[in-house]
C-alpha cells in the first residue's frame, strides 16, 4: 500500500506539533501576563492593543501550524491503521484458509455419497430431504426469506470474524471521511 505520509515526515511533524503546541501556550501566557498587567494598571488600554496585536498574529500562525502538522500527524496514523487492518485481515483469512485445506481432506469421503446397492439415479431422495425441502418451501410461499443455519462450529467462526473484519473496515472508512 503507497502510504501519502512517509515515517520520516510523519516523525517530523510530530515533533513540530508538540513544539508549535508549547509555542501556543507561551503565547497565551504571554497574553494573560498583558491583560493582568493592564488590570493591575501597568498599561494603558492602547499599550495593551499594542501588544496584544502582535500575539494575536503570532498566535494565528501557530494554531494555522498546529492545524497542518495536525493533519499530517493525522494522515500518517490513519494509513498506518488501514495498514494494519489490512494485514489482520489477510492473515485471518489465510488462517482461515489453512484451516479449510486441513478440515476438507478428512471430510471428503463424508461430502461424497456413497453409492448404495439397489438405488438408481431416478431415486426419489430420502423422506427426510423431502419435508425439508417442503418445509423450505412453505416458508419461500409464505413471503418470509429462509436464512441458513451455520452447519459447525468452524462456519459459525468465519460469519462471526466476516462480521468484525466488515465493521472495522466501516469504521475505518468513517474515520476516513471524517478525516
Amino acid at each position: 500500500m503507497q502510504k501519502s505520509v512517509i515515517e520520516g515526515d510523519a516523525k517530523r511533524a510530530r515533533d513540530r506539533l508538540r513544539i508549535a503546541t508549547l509555542e501556543r501556550d507561551i503565547i497565551g501566557g504571554a497574553l494573560t501576563k498583558i491583560y493582568e498587567a493592564e488590570t493591575r494598571g501597568q498599561l494603558s488600554e492602547s499599550e495593551r492593543t499594542q501588544l496584544v496585536q502582535r500575539y494575536k498574529t503570532d498566535l494565528k500562525r501557530v494554531d494555522s501550524e498546529i492545524d497542518d502538522y495536525k493533519k499530517i500527524v493525522d494522515l500518517s496514523e490513519l494509513e498506518s491503521a488501514k495498514e494494519d487492518l489490512l494485514k489482520s485481515f489477510h492473515a485471518k483469512l489465510l488462517e482461515i484458509d489453512q484451516r479449510i485445506n486441513q478440515i476438507k481432506p478428512s471430510l471428503q469421503h463424508a461430502l461424497l455419497p456413497s453409492p448404495k446397492t439397489g438405488d438408481t439415479p431416478g431415486t426419489a431422495p430420502p423422506p427426510e430431504a423431502d419435508s425439508t425441502d417442503a418445509q423450505q418451501n412453505q416458508t419461500n410461499q409464505r413471503g418470509k426469506p429462509t436464512k441458513e443455519k451455520p452447519k459447525n462450529k468452524a462456519e459459525e467462526r468465519i460469519d462471526a470474524i466476516r462480521e468484525e473484519v466488515l465493521k472495522a473496515m466501516e469504521r475505518l472508512e468513517q474515520i476516513e471521511t471524517e478525516g
